[in-house]
């Protein structure tokens, strides 16, 4: 089946992408605002499809993309999660545009989404996007507990820069790349956003939580905004 360019508010965007994400090769690219990302099933089947499109190195882990705040927090351990995150999840709302890292097991704990005991999700506002994650979470809600999430049962999608493993020209942030690494490592679906364009570029920031405490562990757009958001209860490290 030849790949396929639909724009996210396309009325087939949901269904093709699901199909695809229940299928033999089950990865897509996406157009974040900030940046195209690759996105899979949490399971080993997307593993796979993920390692095969970027040709990832070894040594590597895959963050998810964030569907349901309650889902993503109910794998954090409690003992290392900021309070105001127990009391209201939708306090995680201020961290938006960004990944957001949490201890969610022992640190000897090792998956091909969990290193050191931590997981990292990306975070959107509500928007498209979101909403296909939700979706595609839902699809998944049924499935045994998650081996790639340590038997969690967290079933959002898992998601990585849409470029190649180590490329020295970073991740994708224009129209021309896309396509030119679609065809090159056969990814079956593109989901494009026009609003994308109106957003700074680049990777996002990495936000690291140690109980009330947090820590800058890459820098990205809108970083010093996201800073300034948190509640006052959490400090910057």
């Amino acid at each position: 089946m030849p790949p396929v360019h639909l724009d996210i508010l396309h009325a087939e965007a949901s269904a093709e992408l699901l199909r695809v994400m229940h299928s033999e090769f089950p990865v897509a690219m996406v157009q974040l605002p900030a940046v195209f990302a690759l996105i899979a099933p949490s399971n080993a089947a997307g593993v796979e499809a993920l390692n095969t499109a970027k040709r990832r190195l070894s040594g590597k882990h895959y963050g998810s993309a964030i569907g349901g705040l309650r889902e993503f927090l109910a794998m954090a351990d409690p003992d290392y999660l900021p309070e105001i995150f127990q009391k209201d999840e939708t306090s995680l709302c201020a961290l938006e545009g960004s990944f957001i890292r949490l201890r969610v097991g022992e640190a000897a704990i090792e998956t091909p989404t969990i290193t050191g005991g931590t997981h990292q999700g990306l975070l959107l506002a509500e928007g498209p996007e979101r909403a296909l994650f939700k979706a595609i979470e839902r699809s998944f809600q049924h499935s045994e507990p998650n081996e790639v999430f340590a038997g969690a049962r967290y079933y959002a999608p898992i998601c990585t820069s849409a470029n190649l493993s180590g490329d020295p020209l970073g991740s994708i942030t224009d129209m021309h790349r896309a396509i030119e690494f679609m065809g090159d490592c056969n990814i079956p679906l593109l989901l494009s956003n026009d609003a994308g364009s109106a957003f700074e570029t680049g990777s996002y920031p990495i936000f690291a939580f140690d109980r009330n405490i947090v820590r800058v562990m890459r820098q990205g757009p809108a970083q010093e905004r996201i800073l300034r958001s948190l509640p006052s209860t959490i400090t910057v490290r």
